[in-house]
C-alpha cells in the first residue's frame, strides 16, 4: 500500500524535472514604434492588429547569409513553422505557411515576416544526450507584422531567447525557444 502511494509523486516529479525550464525571451518593438501617439500619450507596447486581420496567420520565412548558410537551418524553419501552427491553433486562428515559398494571399489576415538573423540550433535529443557540450541554444530574429490584404507594416518586433548549457539537459532547447517566440507573436496579433 505504502509503494502506492510512492509511485505517483515519484512520477510526477520525474515528468517536471524532464521537462525543462522554460526559455528566456526578450522582445523589443521597432524605435518606428517608439514614437509617442498624436495625442502626446506613450506608444503601445504592443502590436495593433485590426480585428478582421487576426483571424488569419500567414507565415514567411527568411534569413541572413548566416542563417541561411548553416547546416541546421532546415532545423529552425521546421521549428518555426510547427510553433506557429501550435500557436495559431491554440488561439483558434487559421495558420498559412508560405516558407516553403510565396502564394498570393487573399482576404484579411496578418503576414508574419520572419526574418532570423543569428541562431544556434540545439535538439532536444543531443542537449539530453550531450547536455553542455550541446552549447547554448539561441535565436535572434526580427518579425514584421503586415495586414495580408493592403500591405502596409502593422509593426516589428525583435526577439531574442537564450538558454545556458550549463543548465544541463534541463536549458531550453531550440524548439522550446521557437514556442516561446510564436506564442508573443499570436499574442500579439490575437491578445485574449
Amino acid at each position: 500500500m505504502r509503494k502506492r502511494h510512492l509511485v505517483a509523486p515519484t512520477l510526477g516529479g520525474i515528468a517536471i524535472l524532464l521537462s525543462g525550464c522554460a526559455a528566456n525571451l526578450q522582445t523589443r518593438n521597432t524605435a518606428a514604434q517608439a514614437t509617442a501617439a498624436p495625442d502626446g500619450k506613450p506608444p503601445a507596447t504592443s502590436i495593433v492588429v485590426p480585428a478582421a486581420s487576426a483571424h488569419t496567420i500567414v507565415l514567411r520565412m527568411n534569413g541572413s547569409a548566416v542563417a541561411t548558410s548553416a547546416s541546421d537551418w532546415l532545423g529552425v524553419k521546421t521549428e518555426w513553422r510547427e510553433a506557429m501552427e501550435g500557436a495559431s491553433q491554440e488561439a483558434s486562428t487559421k495558420f498559412v505557411d508560405e516558407t516553403v515559398g510565396r502564394s498570393s494571399g487573399k482576404g484579411a489576415g496578418t503576414v508574419v515576416d520572419v526574418h532570423v538573423e543569428d541562431f544556434h540550433f540545439v535538439a532536444p535529443g543531443a542537449r539530453y544526450t550531450l547536455g553542455i557540450m550541446t552549447g547554448n541554444a539561441f535565436i535572434q530574429a526580427r518579425v514584421s507584422f503586415r495586414d495580408l490584404q493592403s500591405g502596409p507594416t502593422l509593426g516589428e518586433r525583435s526577439y531574442n531567447t537564450s538558454s545556458s548549457a550549463w543548465q544541463g539537459i534541463f536549458a531550453p532547447t531550440s524548439d522550446k525557444q521557437a514556442r516561446a517566440i510564436a506564442a508573443d507573436i499570436v499574442k500579439q496579433i490575437k491578445p485574449r
